[in-house]
Formats: structure tokens, C-alpha cells, sequence
């Protein structure tokens, strides 16, 4: 088991309260901070990989929290950041094989049950986030990014899949449809900074401690307004923007059945060959430019 070392220290940008929001039990993988009033602090920590990726842990811990807070008034914020250097969440757990049939379903509920909460969700990224971890972050309400280490992309037509935590429904309504057709048809990655400038991020950084700030800006104004109001508000974005469920699901149903096709359990074999089993290794930093060496694995 991993212990990640040199955890990030947002607690000390934030103003300090004692007043607690709600009561929460510890979670595996995730670390809570509810040391500022108004604001729930989560930060994805994931002690069996080194590449923080997203698997049982954080779906029931976070199936769990999004629970509790649906009716809980005195939390107006929920800050998503990482604790694993290089890492906000690399992508899908596929080191268990066979992979659980149902887990991109109930990702993809999780995610749009995010979508409805009336707190303000807010991805703040220093690191890579591909796969079902970008699809968690287009589920928030607003993503931050760091300049030098966060790169997005959708892997998954590497191995035979397609994205099925929602991102062929979500990236069109950000980036347009060419773009997205682009991203997802090619799996390659895009980095801070133009995501920024397509719609993908809200805003790219050159430093962390600029990210910081300015969210911690926005949680003073945030904090001030009740809970019914962020609800309200988003509700009526959400009717303009969020692609139905349905949609989603489909999209879920495709995955899972694409699971047990040869071809794709040969490339999902070969890709964690390529990955070393999940490693944090140059092939899984840059995934984006990676995938193709699959297909010369595949070739011997």
C-alpha cells in the first residue's frame, strides 16, 4: 500500500472556521478538509495506485458524500483537487480484470447526480485527468487547471471502448462537435491552456498558488449566498446545457458491452503491458501520445 507524500496545502489559502457543514465519516481514497465554513474540501487520494485512478473507492465514497448532501444547507462549495503529484485522476481502475460490468453505470449516475446538487462543484487540476477522471471533472460545474503538468483527453477508442461516463455527451456542448470528434477519435491529449481557450477548463494558470488564490477569491463570494440560490441558479443552467441521462446511459451500455469483445480484451491486455500494469511511468504521463505503440503491440 502507498502513501503519497508532500500533500497539497489548500487548507492554508482558505479562511479557517470551526464550524463543520456536516458530518462525515473517513472515506478510503479520498481525504476530507471542512476546515472553511461553506466549503467541502475533497481530495482524491488513491493508496493502491500510483496514478490515482479512479476505481470502487472513490465511486462509494463519493456516492456516499453526494447523498448526504442533498439536503444539507450549510455547505455552498465542493473543492475536487488531488493529493498524488503529476495526478488529478489518470482513469478507469482496468488492473481488475474482468472489469466490474456495472461500474461505468454507476459512474455515470454519480456524475449526473453531481450535476443536481445545489453547491457549487469546482475541479481544481494539477496533473493528468483522462478517461473516466476527465469525465468526473465535465460532470463539476467549473474546472481550474495548472499550466505545466494537467493534460484531458479520452483514451479509450485505444482499446476498443468509447468513453462511457459521459463525455461524447458532455465535450460537444463545451468544445463543439468537430472538436470533440477530434479528441475522442484520436484519444490524444490536450493541455491546459488550450482547453482553456476551447471551453474544455474554465481558466489555465501558470502556478499553482495562482489557481489557489483566485478559487479562494471565488469561494468568499460563493460562501455568502444560501444554498437554495446556487441551486436555483444551476438548475436553470442545467436545463440549457447537461445532456439527459438517457444519453449517457447509452453511451454506459456500449461500453460495457464492448468489454467482451476479443478485440478489445487483447488491447486492454496490451495497453496494460504497455502501462506496466498501471505504472506511473512516462507511457501513462503522456498516454495521449502513447497509445499508438498498442497497435504494435497488437501487430507481434
Amino acid at each position: 500500500m502507498m502513501l503519497h507524500q508532500g500533500l497539497p496545502t489548500w487548507a492554508t489559502l482558505l479562511l479557517i472556521s470551526t464550524t463543520a457543514a456536516l458530518t462525515l465519516p473517513n472515506y478510503r481514497g479520498l481525504r476530507i478538509d471542512q476546515s472553511r465554513q461553506g466549503v467541502l474540501h475533497i481530495a482524491f487520494n488513491n493508496p493502491d495506485s500510483e496514478i490515482n485512478v479512479w476505481g470502487e473507492d472513490a465511486l462509494k465514497g463519493l456516492t456516499d458524500i453526494v447523498q448526504r448532501l442533498q439536503n444539507d444547507t450549510e455547505t455552498k462549495a465542493i473543492l475536487f483537487t488531488s493529493d498524488v503529484p503529476k495526478y488529478f485522476l489518470a482513469h478507469l481502475d482496468v488492473l481488475s480484470q474482468p472489469l466490474d460490468p456495472t461500474i461505468s453505470q454507476r459512474s455515470v449516475e454519480l456524475f449526473y447526480s453531481l450535476t443536481n446538487l445545489p453547491q457549487v462543484t469546482i475541479g481544481a487540476v494539477n496533473g493528468v485527468a483522462r478517461g473516466a477522471g476527465n469525465e468526473f471533472l465535465l460532470s463539476l460545474d467549473m474546472r481550474f487547471a495548472v499550466k505545466s503538468h494537467s493534460r484531458f483527453g479520452q483514451p479509450e477508442i485505444a482499446t476498443g471502448y468509447l468513453p462511457g461516463g459521459g463525455a461524447p455527451q458532455y465535450l460537444p456542448r463545451l468544445i463543439g462537435r468537430g472538436r470533440a470528434m477530434e479528441y475522442i477519435l484520436t484519444g490524444k491529449d490536450i493541455l491546459a491552456e488550450d482547453a482553456e481557450r476551447m471551453g474544455w477548463i474554465n481558466k489555465a494558470f501558470d502556478s499553482e498558488r495562482e489557481m489557489k488564490a483566485y478559487i479562494d477569491d471565488m469561494l468568499k463570494v460563493l460562501t455568502l449566498y444560501s444554498t437554495r440560490a446556487i441551486g436555483l441558479n444551476k438548475n436553470a443552467i442545467n436545463v440549457a446545457s447537461r445532456p439527459p441521462i438517457a444519453n449517457t446511459l447509452a453511451d454506459s451500455n456500449a461500453f460495457s458491452e464492448s468489454a467482451g469483445r476479443p478485440e478489445t480484451q487483447k488491447l486492454l491486455g496490451d495497453f496494460l503491458e504497455l502501462t506496466q500494469n498501471l505504472s506511473a511511468t512516462d507511457v501513462e504521463l503522456y498516454l495521449g501520445e502513447s497509445v499508438p505503440l498498442l497497435y504494435n503491440l497488437s501487430a507481434s
